[in-house]
């Protein structure tokens, strides 16, 4: 029999916790350990939609990247979505487990994750972060102008749209940061990064890239963080051959393009 908690020790065995920053909550967030599982749906928030989803699907464990309880909750009620997404939870008994900034930290976690979906190789460190590796840095399989560039990221990544500033030069080596990741922009540069993919990206920071001859490409927060869904049904499946594992069909992007 598999539980939840050997679900969760595995996942924490390849993101441990110790690399979550100290303003983080990982880990099984909502759930019991001893729960028999043979059915997990992965997904990278737990949306009143994804556990539905779970629910229909016979799902006993969600694994989530982003936490579906971060701040401080007082009460649990059909009156918000954090409740109603806790209470139907609870009332199916599908554990709730988040694996955030130590999957941005980890090996095989977000940022592989990202670099693998861009097809980059010769993959390498960005930056050391205050728990661990955070960033990637790689080669793409040929060289590319910048407007190609981002067409191809709006690509691989099923991107509803990729904002792009153009750093004035070719492109052949890529840094990579999940979601906000803006704060590294000159570890990119010091790796000898011709681009940098990046999600929520400011414009203050697109005028600075340009100026460098860095180009910046935004391809929001969802797209380059939803890789690492695809990863944890991966390790998950692979680790547990018995268990039906899969990626959550109806979680997407909610912020979109006209």
């Amino acid at each position: 029999m598999i539980t939840v908690q050997d679900i969760v020790t595995l996942l924490e065995g390849l993101a441990p916790p110790a690399l979550a920053e100290s303003w983080d909550n990982v880990g099984l967030l909502c759930g019991d350990r001893a729960r028999e599982v043979t059915n997990v749906l992965c997904s990278l928030d737990i949306t009143e939609q994804v556990v539905a989803e779970a629910t229909e699907r016979g799902a006993q464990m969600i694994v989530a990247h982003h936490p579906v309880i971060f701040t401080s909750i007082s009460r649990i009620t059909e009156d918000d979505a954090t409740g109603r997404i806790l209470r139907a939870a609870i009332r199916h008994e599908i554990a709730l487990v988040c694996m955030h900034t130590n999957a941005d930290c980890a090996q095989g976690g977000v940022n592989d994750a990202l670099a693998a979906a861009l097809f980059l190789t010769n993959v390498g460190n960005l930056e050391a972060g205050e728990n661990g590796m955070l960033g990637r840095v790689g080669d793409l399989p040929k060289e590319m102008g910048p407007r190609e560039f981002a067409l191809y990221v709006k690509e691989c990544l099923r991107a509803c749209g990729v904002r792009f500033c153009d750093g004035g030069r070719p492109i052949r080596r890529v840094a990579v940061g999940g979601g906000a990741c803006g704060k590294m922009m000159d570890f990119a540069i010091a790796k000898g990064a011709d681009a940098f993919v990046i999600g929520d990206c400011s414009y203050d920071l697109m005028q600075r890239a340009q100026t460098l001859g860095l180009t910046l490409a935004d391809a929001g927060h969802f797209s380059t963080e939803n890789p690492v869904t695809a990863a944890f049904a991966e390790q998950i499946g692979g680790a547990f051959p018995a268990l039906r594992v899969s990626v959550s069909e109806r979680h997407a992007d909610c912020i979109q393009f006209v």
